[in-house]
């Protein structure tokens, strides 16, 4: 009977001793569980902050990096338009020497053919006022031979002798003596009509 008795406390001991085993088992799990739960958690926010830390560190290298080629783009840009402004002005530089030089040519071509017709008209006028003048000297002498006789004064005398005068001392150059010889052609003329006029 005791023996029995024995066995059933016994029995009821390693029972209650393998529940509580049990139970701190079950409990055991359970905190284990929540530690990997916690664990998890942790290491998952922890990557996550890692991850977000490598794409701002992207981000960030990949606006400097954009940043870098705009500025590059912009210089080069900016380098484009100096050079692209100073061919403009070159060229217009250019254009202003030729016109400039082919101004010069046509001007130069019109000297030239300005000083051909000067010389022209100098040699007609020098043509014209020595055949006058021979043709009035010789009419000179022949009226003083035909009226040797009559005191007569010549017509416009002084302005005569200053036309010849002008002659010998501006040989070649009779646009010279233009003014006095139209004066005097003015003054003959004059005398010629007051001649009329007067009936004398």
């Amino acid at each position: 009977m005791e023996e029995e008795l024995r066995e059933k406390i016994r029995a009821e001991m390693e029972e209650s001793l393998e529940e509580e085993i049990s139970q701190k088992r079950r409990e055991l799990q359970q905190q284990l569980e929540e530690i990997q739960v916690l664990w998890r958690a942790e290491a998952t926010v922890a990557a996550r902050a890692e991850a977000e830390e490598q794409v701002k560190k992207t981000q960030e290298a990949s606006k400097a990096m954009r940043m870098e080629k705009l500025t590059e783009s912009v210089e080069r840009e900016k380098t484009m338009a100096e050079h692209e402004k100073l061919m403009a002005q070159l060229y217009w530089m250019e254009l202003k020497a030729r016109q400039l030089e082919e101004r010069e040519k046509e001007m130069k071509k019109r000297n030239e053919l300005y000083k051909e017709h000067v010389s022209k008209l100098e040699a007609k006028c020098a043509k014209f006022y020595k055949v006058s003048a021979e043709n009035f000297q010789k009419g000179k002498e022949e009226t003083l031979k035909r009226f040797a006789r009559f005191n007569i004064q010549p017509l416009c005398e002084d302005l005569q002798d200053q036309i010849l005068k002008c002659y010998k001392e501006n040989p070649g150059r009779t646009l010279t003596c233009s003014g006095i010889a139209s004066a005097y052609m003015q003054c003959v003329d004059n005398a010629k009509k007051d001649k009329l006029t007067t009936g004398g």
